[in-house]
């Protein structure tokens, strides 16, 4: 039986390859690598300062060629991804009410009658798209539910995590999107890349690290 980690994963990849399928009109050819695409750019969690803001887990891990033999490993590396983002924002963005997954899990099981999807399980490769219009359901439906019972007026998705370089020297990158719950637009989307590192573990965390700008 296929895990939800391993879901997650096929549901990402697939969601990348409509992306870049939909991007081939009058001859344009969409990059291998739609992570390179992002721009690069910390968290603005100073525009944060002071709200409440969802935190969700990182939505799957990407793997260079070079790293593939790190596939039986990727449900591991994803909890590690989502361990040291969930950790790294709370530390260095102390002035925002951050709701992560726990806390979510915890809105949820309070409110029984309220119908919202596990947000450990909601798609969000789409993010990963050159043009983001609107978010559609079931992210949509489950943030305007989420964001009525916590006050949070914003949501930060950590939509992908992904792996490149060789082993013994592995580099991390994250991008990051930022949705306004109240009108289900992407307010602001960047990409992190950390050092590079002599495991996945460490490269995961250096990227994490460097995901809110230092504070001056």
């Amino acid at each position: 039986m296929m895990t939800q980690k391993c879901r997650q994963s096929v549901i990402l990849l697939a969601l990348l390859a409509t992306a870049a399928c939909s991007r081939h009109r009058g001859g344009e050819t969409a990059p291998a690598d739609p992570v390179s695409a992002i721009g690069v750019g910390q968290i603005p969690t100073g525009a944060l300062a002071g709200n409440s803001v969802l935190l969700f887990p990182v939505g799957g891990v990407l793997l260079g060629d070079s790293l593939a033999e790190l596939t039986v490993r990727r449900g591991d590396l994803l909890d590690r991804a989502i361990a040291v983002v969930d950790s790294a924002v709370r530390r260095d963005a102390r002035g925002i009410t951050w709701t992560g997954l726990a806390e979510m899990h915890a809105i949820i099981r309070r409110s029984p009658a309220v119908a919202i999807a596990d947000p450990a399980s909601v798609p969000t490769g789409f993010l990963l798209a050159e043009r983001v219009e609107v978010v559609p359901d079931p992210l949509w439906s489950s943030l305007r539910a989420l964001a009525a019972l916590s006050g949070a007026r914003m949501a930060l998705i950590p939509v992908v995590a992904k792996l490149d370089g060789s082993p013994g020297a592995v580099r991390a990158s994250y991008v990051f999107a930022l949705i306004d719950t109240r009108l289900g637009q992407m307010s602001w989307r960047g990409r992190v890349t950390g050092a590079a590192a002599p495991t996945a573990e460490g490269a995961l965390a250096l990227a994490a690290s460097g995901a809110v700008p230092a504070v001056r």
